[in-house]
């Protein structure tokens, strides 16, 4: 079970490498944020500097200044009482600690599936100073990928199975948290010219090792040891699964691998990006993917991953035209598709942008587009339960939405996704059902500003008035700008049923309409 510790009013997630305050994120690098960590784990004792100096930089050869430097970090954000030097011993944490389980609705073991099931934890960057880290998650990404064309085998959403970094595993306790019976982990570690891969299939259920291999493959090589690994591991569960290995897709070599290198680098940063309003990450993605762009013009991975960004620049604000952008967008996906017809991504990203070019029949094409080239993404199976309600079939985009949670149990992002089954729910009608969902996502994301116009209108729609009307305060202090935009009738959606619904229950619980109007709504 992941574990939050609190203390003063911080709390820190290891599992997710977080430190928030009062739900907000307290910016810590890196340093500083694992020399927290190592002093929380050994609270009970004074740690030397020169133990201290090993666990944190891994053996590089560094002074008692860096140390200095991070401890000042802490004590500037914690307070000075929060790390005490002890004269001639070392440094101690001097601050009471509360241990909570994340979320106690996860402590029942979720069953296991009636197919083939499989998580991918994070690959170990075994590399001095970790500078191979990014290299590390896109070989467990694409390994979730290849994995998830699969349609015979149940694979575990990226997010999820990632929040086991940096902890110390029970395959047995990843196997009941997930709900899967095999695990796939592993490692990389450059050795001189060459990057060094092993990975290893465990049946969780039983701890028993069903397969492990090792892959020597130049630097230069990167798109290469990824697919080959991915290939290796499909082969040791093919045989599990009836008839399903022609299915896979392969993946075309880039033509230029630094190019590809730099692709992958930008597009792990674009994950993250995509979860704060603050543009920095979103422009350090861009950066690098014009830089690969640079390199190979046919890098399909760059033309992604310039699509997705221009996404979620639209999606914030953070844009001066979002027309542009979202025109700017779609071509990057188009071209992004043109050279990977297969990439769901690519396919998913697009949908997103017609739903904000106000053309949804091309967004549902393209989203079950996505789905059907990899049914097991819980990302698009909220996105495509979210409008499927909006302007497809209602119970089917309700199911799909609740199908992305059961993908990704303990996705960090659950906020999102249980956010896109609320609306999904309000867009079929199912008020009280959405008004729980939008509870549980505002325990996950509270400082999250897209729950609080869910809350805002669900609350209405099951006559909560106050609860409403807190929503949407909540939500005038958080974005602002946001809820200008849903009173001037800004939604993302054109099917008028829910547009009519949704802007009317807002304006209610914004005071502007008498509470007598929300009969409208049944």
């Amino acid at each position: 079970m992941m574990e939050v510790l609190r203390f003063l009013d911080f709390e820190l997630r290891p599992a997710l490498r977080s430190l928030t305050r009062q739900g907000r994120d307290a910016s810590l690098g890196a340093r500083a944020f694992d020399l927290l960590c190592f002093l929380i784990d050994h609270r009970s004792r004074v740690v030397g500097r020169a133990e201290l100096i090993e666990a944190v930089w891994a053996g590089l050869a560094v002074g008692d200044n860096n140390l200095n430097v991070q401890v000042s970090t802490l004590r500037k954000l914690l307070g000075h009482g929060a790390i005490i030097t002890v004269p001639n011993r070392g440094l101690r944490f001097g601050l009471e600690i509360e241990i909570n389980p994340q979320d106690e609705r996860h402590k029942v073991a979720l069953p296991l599936p009636d197919r083939p099931s499989v998580a991918i934890l994070l690959f170990l960057d075994l590399s001095d100073g970790s500078i191979f880290e990014w290299f590390a998650d896109g070989v467990a990404e694409d390994i979730t990928t290849e994995l998830s064309r699969f349609r015979g085998l149940f694979v575990v959403a990226r997010n999820s199975a990632f929040i086991y970094r940096g902890q110390a595993i029970d395959v047995r306790c990843v196997s009941r948290d997930l709900g899967v019976r095999y695990i796939v982990e592993g490692s990389v570690r450059p050795a001189g010219p060459k990057m060094r891969v092993t990975a290893q299939l465990i049946d969780a259920v039983t701890g028993a090792h069903v397969w492990a291999e090792r892959f020597d493959r130049r630097l230069e090589d990167q798109g290469d040891v990824q697919d080959e690994v991915a290939r290796a591991i499909v082969m040791a569960i093919a045989p599990q699964i009836d008839g399903a290995e022609d299915r896979r897709a392969s993946r075309a070599p880039p033509n230029d691998p630094s190019a590809d290198g730099l692709a992958r680098h930008a597009w792990a940063i674009s994950w993250p990006a995509g979860m704060t309003y603050d543009r920095a990450l979103r422009d350090d993605a861009q950066q690098l993917a014009g830089a690969a762009l640079d390199r190979d013009a046919d890098c399909a991975l760059a033309h992604c991953t310039l699509a997705m960004v221009q996404w979620w620049h639209a999606y914030h604000g953070t844009t001066a035209c979002r027309k542009d952008t979202v025109a700017s967008g779609l071509d990057s996906a188009n071209r992004a598709i043109a050279l990977n017809s297969g990439d769901h991504h690519a396919w998913r990203i697009k949908g997103l942008l017609h739903v904000m070019a106000g053309e949804p029949e091309a967004s549902l094409l393209s989203l079950r587009r996505a789905h059907e080239i990899n049914p097991n993404c819980a990302i698009t199976l909220a996105w495509l339960g979210l409008y499927e309600a909006m302007n497809g079939d209602a119970a089917k985009g309700v199911h799909y939405a609740q199908s992305a949670l059961r993908h990704s149990p303990l996705d960090p992002s659950r906020g999102s996704l249980l956010v896109a089954l609320g609306f999904a729910q309000f867009a079929a009608r199912d008020y009280y059902a959405a008004a729980a969902t939008v509870a549980d996502a505002l325990q996950d994301s509270p400082r999250a500003a897209v729950p609080y116009v869910l809350a805002a209108i669900c609350y209405v729609a099951v006559g909560q008035w106050g609860q409403a009307r807190a929503a949407f305060d909540q939500l005038q202090d958080i974005a602002p700008a946001l809820a200008k935009e849903r009173l001037d009738g800004l939604w993302l959606a054109t099917n008028e049923d829910y547009r009519r619904r949704a802007h009317l229950a807002f304006r209610i619980a914004a005071g502007l309409e008498d509470i007598a109007a929300a009969a409208g709504l049944h």
